[in-house]
């Protein structure tokens, strides 16, 4: 059944390769992002995959943009389906070298921007008694590292969400899931000095994404725990 998929921080890395994953089944999909040429180009893949979509430009951790990016996509689909909340940013070293800008903006965008959006698509699944909400999580949203103190954090704190949403939704249709890769691939690590060649793929994540979105009625997948396969 063709689906009307909302996907932020879609204009690169996971939230793309999901939109990517998914356009070949002809659902509709609403992407956005900060950056509209990015975002931009995305579409244009989607829509040569047999993808319909629209896109919209914002920040999820304002207030004003995501509701207007809502009503938007309310207007355009006529309803949200299936919501990628997938937007994030991670600042990494030690707890003491961290600014109170980077921790603000880590928060604000991985665990504010998805609260958000996810209370604005609920109403609508819950009126309809069908939906999914996915979040990309980590899976350091699970265990803790060193270096990782603020991002860790701000993954704990989107797990509790889900978690505590789950049991809120128990006796409906409508589900609740996180998917929590390793390090993944993506423009997140351009620049830096790291080893990427055994790190996941954004197509990793993507097929893993896949599977809870086309999840049957039967079942209700908690999380998905990724983890590169070469070490």
């Amino acid at each position: 059944m063709k689906k009307r998929i909302l996907i932020t921080g879609a204009s690169s890395g996971i939230g793309e390769a999901i939109a990517l994953e998914m356009a070949p089944e002809g659902h509709t999909f609403y992407l956005t992002g900060r950056n509209e040429q990015r975002l931009k180009a995305v579409c244009k893949k989607v829509k040569s995959m047999g993808g319909k979509v629209f896109l919209g430009v914002g920040d999820v951790s304002d207030v004003d943009s995501v509701d207007n990016q809502f009503s938007e996509a309310e207007a355009m689909m006529g309803g949200v389906d299936v919501l990628v909340a997938n937007a994030g940013v991670g600042h990494f070293g030690n707890l003491e070298d961290m600014s109170v800008s980077q921790f603000d903006e880590q928060f604000n965008t991985n665990v504010r921007g998805v609260f958000m959006w996810m209370r604005k698509v609920l109403p609508g699944m819950k009126s309809r008694n069908t939906g999914q909400i996915l979040v990309t999580s980590s899976n350091l949203g699970l265990k803790t590292s060193a270096r990782t103190s603020v991002y860790s954090g701000t993954k704990h704190a989107v797990q509790a969400m889900v978690w505590c949403l789950r049991d809120e939704l128990e006796g409906t249709m409508v589900k609740a899931a996180t998917i929590n890769p390793g390090s993944v691939s993506t423009p997140w690590f351009d620049g830096k000095d790291v080893n990427r060649d055994n790190m996941l793929t954004t197509t990793d994540v993507a097929k893993a994404a896949k599977l809870i979105i086309d999840q049957d009625e039967t079942s209700n997948i908690d999380h998905i725990l990724l983890l590169p396969g070469r070490s």
